[in-house]
Formats: structure tokens, C-alpha cells, sequence
């Protein structure tokens, strides 16, 4: 009797083994190597297209389809109310991005809903009468019709030849929405298609709470130790706004692979002056999650959208991105006109890819050939230091100086200062320079601050403008002096 108990354990410990660490082949897997992706034994640079989901169903199967704002209204609704239809114009869009020169999609749009009183989780879809249907995930039944529904969208994709980074938003506070995210990863773990988990989608815009870097650092632990032992074939990867994310969200904190940046054009060259501040201070692998400026061809030209894409693709590579990804598939209507024209195709006339398909609504922009041009495997240029770097705007109204450092004295460069006006509306931020030092120039008054560098503590306070002393060109200037910053103790 006691040797079959003892052999009854020896079999469970087995399979809880294989459950957590299976012994599945990591071909056709992406991987890291240092900071450069491998894919079957050679190097992969993710050229990566951002593409929004939605969930369709029928009251009994749930089936994964493009956005509708990718149609204009009334020319969505017949194409999608069927499985079939709906993955045949899923099938259409991959083709194309795969001859538009992109090896990956980042899939966005498919949020679980989350009932704050009880932390249960439910899935909303979409009825042919334009109603939501909503499917509780809290019994293996409608989990297994949202899974089918996932199963075939990495079909396809993988039948186009791209991989996938997947949106599967993770909240700090709810643990059952780490419970969704091991279902996910135990369930997922054999798809070579899904490259990379993305935990959470910019949190210094979407994370309301203020939180402490510590808290962080544990939380982002957790969940990348869920991907490492439930797929530990699949990466993980977490999408920053950019350099603003210091103050909690430290990128070399977080465990996770790599990190993804979402830098966009608020100030002149501010995308190519973030890029540069990646490539000094970013430890961890770091690729572009999300970036593009709006072309109509009209108040915006085609060309123009040209230039920044060549731009920023270059400056990412030559500073040590390990991809670039664009912000998104297609133009929307959004009623803002900078968020309606990033797409790279807009929705005028019709395509056909190569393979035989249906068609597609829509024409790819010139900027396509940026990406089908672009040589991932050639040398890497200088990572070019712009003289706007410390000022993007060059404003001259207010000023905030300092000096940051450690605790022992010792300079901090690198390091971040964010300054606001009186009502929190504005900000603008600037870099500490070689001696440590920074200064924070805006167009209005300053009245709160903040300081941090990667692997230290934040600092912050409020200074009263008419303080203010003219100094260097009769600007008038606030000094904080000396600011100390603790190394965080609980990273290496």
C-alpha cells in the first residue's frame, strides 16, 4: 500500500510539472537572446501593426472580427454576421498586412468587463441587431466559446505568417484578473502564433491610482512569473506612454521580457528625443509599442506622415529598439482629427491582396513602402541627439532648476523633472543633464514638481511663482537646489 501511495505522488507531481512547465518544442516560438528577438534560430526584428478586435456572436458561438469603425456605418454589419464571413475578412486584412511589410500585429479591443462589486468577469459581444451580449467567465462553458473564438483568430494570423502581442489587460488590484490571465497563458501555451502578453496599456494615463514603485514592482512580478510558468515558450511585455511612466512604472523595474513605448508628437521631435532617452536608459529589451502622426493628405500630407515614420524607424533602430510597432491598421472616424488619420490605409476606394480574397475597404498610404523597405539586418547608424533634447519647445516664460543625486552625493543623468501649472492641466518635462543638473522650461507659470530617475525613489513638491528670481535671458527662475534620490532598494 505504501508503495502505491508513494508511486500515486511520484505520477501527481509529474503532471503538475508538465502542467507548469511542458515540454513542448520552442520551434516556431519567438524568444529573446540578450535584446534581440530569435525566431527559429535567427533574428527577429517585430515589425509590428496595431489592430483593433471586436467579438461577434449569434447567442451561441462567440467569433472574433475587425473593428467596425474600420467601416463606414451600415457596410460592417452584413459582412459580419456570420463565423465565416467575419473570419474571411480577418483573413483579407492579415494578408495585406503581411504585404505591407509587417511580420506582427499587436491586437487591442477585446476588454473583459469587470463587475467592481463582486470582481467577477464577463466578455461583451456584439448581435446582429447591434445589441451587447454579455457571456460570464465564471464556468468553463463560456470560456471555452471565448477561447474557440481566439483559437481561430491565431489560426489565421499564423496562415498569414505573423505573430501576435495580445492585449490582455491585467489589473493591479483584482486578482481575478490575474485568474483570467493564468486560464489564458495554461490555455495558450502551444500557439507559437502569440508572441508576447501585454499586461496593461499605458498606466500613466489608465491607472488612476497613485502607487509607490515598490507596489508596482511586485504587482508586474507577479504577473510575469504567471506567463513564465504557465507559457514559458510566450513572452510578456507591458505598454509604457514613455518617459512620464519613470515616476511609478519604472520600465527597469518591471518583470516583464520587454518593455513596449507608446511615444507620440505632443512637441516638436518629441518621439526621436524619447527614442534617445530608450536607447541610454532603458536596460531591459524595449521595442516602439505604439507611434504615428495623422495624415489626411489635406491639412496633413501623405508625405509627411512619410518622413515621420522614416525618421522614427531609423532613430528606434540606431538606438537599440529591439522593433517598432505603428499606431494603427486603418483611418476611424473619432471625431478628432489626430486620432482618425493614423492609420496607414484609409477608407477610400477598395484592395485585393495577392492571394485570391475578398475585398478589402480602403487603400494602403505611401508610408507602406517605409516598412516594406526597411532593412532590419543592416548595420545600426548613430542614435542622433537632437539640440531641442532638454527643451522640446525652446519656451522661455518659467523656469525650474536643480540638481539631482544619489543619497552618496554622486550625479544623476538621466534622470526626469515634470513640472505643471497651477491647475495640473500642463506640464512639460526635461532630462538631467551630465553634472546632474536640469532645467524645466515652459510657456505659463509653474507650480507643482516632480523628480525621479530609473532605480530610484520620486521626489515631489509645489514652488509659488512669485519666488521667482530673472536669470540667464530675464527668465524668471525657481532653484529646488540639491534633490536627493534613493536607489530602490529592492532591485539590482
Amino acid at each position: 500500500m505504501r508503495g502505491y501511495i508513494l508511486a500515486f505522488l511520484l505520477f501527481s507531481l509529474s503532471a503538475m510539472a508538465y502542467l507548469s512547465f511542458p515540454l513542448t518544442s520552442k520551434e516556431h516560438f519567438v524568444s529573446l537572446k540578450g535584446k534581440e528577438f530569435i525566431l527559429d534560430e535567427k533574428r527577429f526584428f517585430p515589425m509590428a501593426l496595431n489592430y483593433i478586435l471586436s467579438l461577434q456572436t449569434d447567442k451561441d458561438k462567440i467569433w472574433v472580427a475587425p473593428y467596425s469603425g474600420y467601416y463606414a456605418p451600415g457596410n460592417f454589419k452584413h459582412r459580419f454576421t456570420t463565423k465565416d464571413s467575419s473570419l474571411m475578412n480577418l483573413k483579407a486584412d492579415m494578408d495585406l498586412i503581411k504585404e505591407m511589410g509587417f511580420n506582427t500585429v499587436r491586437f487591442v479591443g477585446i476588454d473583459i468587463v469587470l463587475d467592481e462589486k463582486t470582481g467577477g468577469q464577463s466578455i461583451g459581444a456584439n448581435y446582429v441587431n447591434d445589441s451587447n451580449i454579455y457571456f460570464k467567465l465564471d464556468n468553463d462553458k463560456d470560456y471555452e466559446r471565448y477561447f474557440s473564438a481566439l483559437e481561430d483568430l491565431f489560426r489565421v494570423v499564423d496562415k498569414a505568417g505573423l505573430k501576435v502581442i495580445f492585449l490582455n489587460k491585467v489589473l493591479p488590484d483584482v486578482r481575478s484578473t490575474e485568474d483570467h490571465l493564468l486560464k489564458m497563458a495554461a490555455r495558450f501555451k502551444d500557439e507559437p502564433a502569440l508572441m508576447a502578453y501585454d499586461f496593461f496599456n499605458e498606466p500613466l494615463y489608465f491607472d488612476s491610482p497613485e502607487r509607490n514603485k515598490k507596489d508596482v514592482f511586485e504587482t508586474v512580478n507577479r504577473w510575469g512569473k504567471i506567463v513564465k510558468m504557465y507559457a514559458p515558450h510566450q513572452l510578456s511585455t507591458i505598454g509604457l506612454e514613455g518617459i512620464r511612466e519613470v515616476f511609478e512604472w519604472d520600465p527597469n523595474m518591471l518583470g516583464v521580457d520587454f518593455v513596449s513605448l507608446h511615444p507620440y508628437e505632443y512637441e516638436p521631435e518629441q518621439v526621436r528625443n524619447e527614442i534617445y532617452w530608450y536607447g541610454k536608459y532603458i536596460e531591459k529589451p524595449w521595442i516602439i509599442g505604439e507611434t504615428a502622426i495623422p495624415a489626411d493628405n489635406d491639412s496633413v500630407s501623405y508625405g509627411e506622415q512619410v518622413k515621420f515614420a522614416r525618421k522614427t524607424l531609423e532613430q528606434s533602430y540606431n538606438c537599440g529598439a529591439s522593433g517598432y510597432s505603428w499606431w494603427q491598421y486603418k483611418d476611424v472616424e473619432w471625431q478628432a482629427f489626430h486620432a482618425n488619420f493614423m492609420g496607414i490605409v484609409n477608407m477610400k476606394g477598395e484592395t485585393r491582396t495577392k492571394s485570391p480574397n475578398i475585398s478589402i475597404t480602403g487603400t494602403p498610404k505611401p508610408i507602406v513602402k517605409e516598412f516594406q523597405q526597411f532593412n532590419t539586418a543592416k548595420p545600426k547608424g548613430d542614435c542622433v541627439f537632437l539640440p531641442n533634447y532638454y527643451n522640446y519647445s525652446n519656451h522661455k516664460d518659467c523656469r525650474i532648476k536643480g540638481m539631482l543625486t544619489d543619497t552618496d552625493g554622486s550625479r544623476i543623468v538621466g534622470g526626469v523633472i515634470l513640472a505643471w501649472n497651477q491647475w495640473w492641466s500642463h506640464s512639460y518635462h526635461t532630462i538631467t543633464k551630465e553634472d546632474g543638473t536640469f532645467e524645466v522650461l515652459g510657456d505659463f507659470q509653474f507650480y507643482h514638481w516632480m523628480v525621479s530617475a530609473t532605480k530610484h525613489s520620486m521626489v515631489r513638491g509645489d514652488v509659488l511663482p512669485d519666488t521667482a528670481h530673472k536669470e540667464n535671458g530675464g527668465i524668471p527662475t525657481m532653484n529646488l537646489g540639491t534633490i536627493k534620490l534613493e536607489k530602490l532598494p529592492f532591485i539590482n
